[in-house]
Parts: structure tokens; C-alpha cells; sequence
């Protein structure tokens, strides 16, 4: 019983200690701009996975890193936007010619809010886009994430 606490505890220590970070202007708390769209990337809270902080990229800039039960945020101009993912730190011109990496695509509407979740899969994580409603939902439940940017 004493191990199974230890586990418990051990694994409860390192699924906190993956912080999530965002490299650009955190959007969430302000008026959505009527000549762009909003991108949530969110990560549930899951036991598998939970200890590994993957990159966020958007066409090749990075966004932020995601933990477990965490989002970030941003504003993106319309038209077409590469959404990638991965593990390792590389030349994003790369993106998605890993096994581990993924890469989704979203035609970007003006005035739009698309909420992608990533999820673990085996050998890296995948996105799928989710309902506005479930999107909205499960946002209340994450951590939002510590920005480091400056204008």
C-alpha cells in the first residue's frame, strides 16, 4: 500500500511540474478583432502524456509549450494557418516529418473561434478540432498559461 502512496504522489509532483508557456500576445481576455480569428490549442488533463511538454507552432513561429490540463491562446489574420506540434527542438521548416509530430491545418475566418484539442496518441500527440459549446466548456477547467512576451 505504502508504494502504491508513493507512486500516487510521485506521479502527481511530475504532472504539475510541466508549465505551459506562451511566446506571443495572449488573447483571451480581450475583444476578438472583427479582421481576424481566435485559436485555442488546449490539453486535457490526462495521465498519459502528462509529464512530456510539447511545442505549439503556428506556420512556423512557435506559440508556446503545452502541459497537462493547460491552453494557449492567440489571434490569427484569415486565410490558411499550419498548426504543428512536437517534442524536439528543430528547424520548423522540418514540422511534421517526425513520426511524433503533427501537423493541422485551419482556414482562419474572421470573427471565428476554433478550440483544437491535443491529445496523446501513441508516439506524440495529435489535434482534432472540437465543438464551439465543448470548446467553451472544457476552457473553464484549464490552466491558462504563463506569458513571456513583450511588445
Amino acid at each position: 500500500m505504502k508504494k502504491v502512496i508513493v507512486f500516487l504522489g510521485l506521479l502527481v509532483f511530475l504532472t504539475s511540474c510541466v508549465p505551459t508557456k506562451q511566446f506571443c500576445v495572449y488573447t483571451h481576455n480581450s475583444m476578438l478583432d472583427n479582421s481576424k480569428g481566435r485559436i485555442y490549442v488546449m490539453r486535457p488533463s490526462s495521465m498519459v502524456g502528462s509529464a512530456v511538454k510539447t511545442s505549439i507552432f503556428c506556420d512556423g513561429v512557435l506559440i508556446g509549450n503545452t502541459g497537462n490540463g493547460s491552453y494557449l491562446c492567440w489571434d490569427m489574420p484569415s486565410g490558411m494557418c499550419r498548426i504543428a506540434t512536437t517534442q524536439h527542438k528543430h528547424q520548423t521548416t522540418a514540422l511534421g516529418t517526425a513520426g511524433e509530430e503533427e501537423v493541422f491545418v485551419v482556414k482562419v475566418t474572421p470573427g471565428k473561434t476554433y478550440y483544437i484539442r491535443q491529445y496523446p496518441r501513441y508516439g506524440g500527440f495529435s489535434f482534432e478540432l472540437m465543438s464551439v459549446a465543448d470548446g467553451e466548456k472544457a476552457i473553464k477547467k484549464k490552466k491558462a498559461p504563463k506569458v513571456n512576451y513583450v511588445e
